[in-house]
């Protein structure tokens, strides 16, 4: 998924947001080099993803794609849903999506927990308006182009709009019933992280008050 999806997901908690953007820049085993709350955003936007690749409704979708794009319909498919998610915001979210945006960059802005990368990438975000500029076409076209700027190699991604908006209809209707989907796994990870850090703490307290004795 791309970034107005991750974002959405993680809503409702702060350092989950941060996660959520961090998720895209920082990679490898969590060491603790972050507050707790900021990796379990980071350990949610990878299982979202993996979550994601793994989808039989996608992979299905993928096989529609011209075999030049196939390679790249991850990428492609995660644009065109942030598009579908912009398009059809009031189904998912009560809040009008200027106000989430405003909200999210609020936090976003100048942030510490931030690295250099990411922060580039909020501020780029931000600056550009971009969660509502996704449901204009242009946007997944342009999006697309400087995904495969950003790649070493050749790519077709500088035509992927065209593919794409040639099975608009089925990647509409496969977004709903996906995201439906994707939306009750990430409760339930929400949960088991929750949990997770409820005995943690319970752990660390335990701890504390034995070495006090």
């Amino acid at each position: 998924m791309n970034y107005l999806a991750h974002f959405h997901l993680a809503y409702g908690k702060d350092e989950l947001i941060v996660g959520a953007l961090l998720g895209d820049f920082i990679k490898g085993p969590l060491n603790g080099d972050l507050v707790q709350p900021v990796e379990q955003g980071i350990m949610l936007h990878r299982k979202i993803d993996s979550y994601t690749d793994q989808h039989k409704l996608l992979r299905s979708c993928h096989q529609q794609f011209d075999p030049t794009y196939r390679r790249y319909a991850g990428i492609m498919t995660d644009v065109v849903f942030d598009h579908f998610l912009s398009k059809h915001w009031p189904i998912f979210h009560p809040q009008p999506l200027a106000d989430f945006n405003e909200e999210v960059f609020q936090l976003l802005r100048n942030n510490p927990q931030l690295s250099e990368r990411a922060q580039k990438m909020a501020d780029i975000l931000d600056r550009n308006h971009v969660f509502a500029k996704y449901r204009e076409w242009s946007t997944v076209n342009s999006a697309l182009k400087n995904i495969g700027l950003r790649l070493k190699g050749v790519n077709p991604l500088n035509t992927a709009a065209a593919e794409l908006r040639t099975h608009y209809d089925l990647l509409e209707e496969t977004f709903f019933e996906f995201y439906q989907q994707l939306q009750e796994h990430v409760s339930q990870q929400r949960h088991l992280l929750s949990s997770y850090d409820s005995k943690l703490k319970k752990t660390i307290t335990a701890s504390a008050t034995t070495a006090e004795e």
